[in-house]
C-alpha cells in the first residue's frame, strides 16, 4: 500500500501558521486588500473574540439612521458578517467573503446594548465621549445573549487597543508583538489598510442660517 503523500507531515505546526498567513499577507498586499483576509484566514488557530451576523448602519453623532430593524428590501434589510479579533471588528459582505469590506478600530469607543425589540437587540457603538459611530442590529430570538456578547468583545478590543497605543508611545511597540498571536499580528495589518475604507459618518443635518436637512443614512 503506498505511503499517503502529506507534504506537511513533520513540518512543525508554527512554521505552517507562518507559510499560511506569509501566503495570505502576499495575496491581500497584492491584490490591493481584496482577498486574503477571509473569515477563516482571520480565526486563525485561536478563534475570533467574537462573530456573528448582524445589520450594520452607519450613523450621525446623534444616531440619526433609518431601517432600525430592518427594511423591505435593497440594503437595508441584508445582512453583514462582523467579526472581532484583537482590536478591531471587521465587517465582511459574508461569512464567505475573501476579504473584510471595512474595519472599525475599537480603542476609545464604547458599546451600549439596547432594550430587545421585535426579536432583534440593537448596540450602539460610540465614542467615550458619547458620540454615535455605528448601530449593529443582531436577530436575538434564537440567541438573546448576542449583543450583549458583542458588546463585551468590543469592551476586551478598546482595552487592548488602547493598551497597545500607550505600549507604543513609551517604545514598547516591539516588545509587545512578541507575545501576540501571528493571526493578531496579521489581523491588525489588516485593519490598519481596512480601517481607511469605512464608510463616512453621513452628513444628516445641515444647519444653514437657522434652516436644517435632513437625509436619509444607508446600511453598509
Amino acid at each position: 500500500m503506498a505511503e499517503p503523500n502529506n507534504k506537511d507531515s513533520g513540518v512543525p505546526k508554527s512554521k505552517r501558521r507562518s507559510s499560511l498567513f506569509g501566503n495570505a499577507r502576499l495575496s491581500f498586499f497584492r491584490s490591493s486588500g481584496e482577498r486574503g483576509a477571509s473569515v477563516e484566514v482571520l480565526r486563525g488557530s485561536t478563534g475570533a473574540d467574537f462573530e456573528a451576523k448582524a445589520q450594520v448602519v452607519r450613523t450621525d453623532v446623534s444616531g440619526l439612521s433609518c431601517g432600525c430593524f430592518g427594511g423591505k428590501g435593497g440594503s437595508e434589510s441584508k445582512e453583514r458578517f462582523v467579526l472581532v479579533k484583537g482590536a478591531s471588528c471587521f465587517v465582511f459582505l459574508s461569512e464567505t467573503s475573501a476579504t473584510p469590506k471595512y474595519a472599525i478600530p475599537l480603542a476609545h469607543l464604547k458599546a451600549e446594548v439596547q432594550p430587545a425589540k421585535g426579536g432583534h437587540t440593537a448596540l450602539h457603538l460610540m465614542t467615550t465621549l458619547g458620540d454615535m459611530q455605528y448601530k449593529f442590529i443582531f436577530d436575538s430570538s434564537k440567541d438573546k445573549d448576542v449583543a450583549k456578547n458583542f458588546a463585551d468583545a468590543i469592551t476586551r478590543g478598546a482595552s487592548t487597543g488602547e493598551e497597545a497605543e500607550i505600549k507604543e508611545r513609551l517604545g514598547h511597540g516591539g516588545l509587545a508583538k512578541q507575545h501576540k498571536t501571528k493571526s493578531v499580528l496579521y489581523a491588525e495589518e489588516v485593519a490598519k489598510d481596512k480601517s481607511e475604507r469605512q464608510p463616512d459618518a453621513p452628513q444628516t443635518i445641515l444647519a444653514t442660517a437657522g434652516d436644517y436637512t435632513t437625509t436619509s443614512i444607508p446600511m453598509y
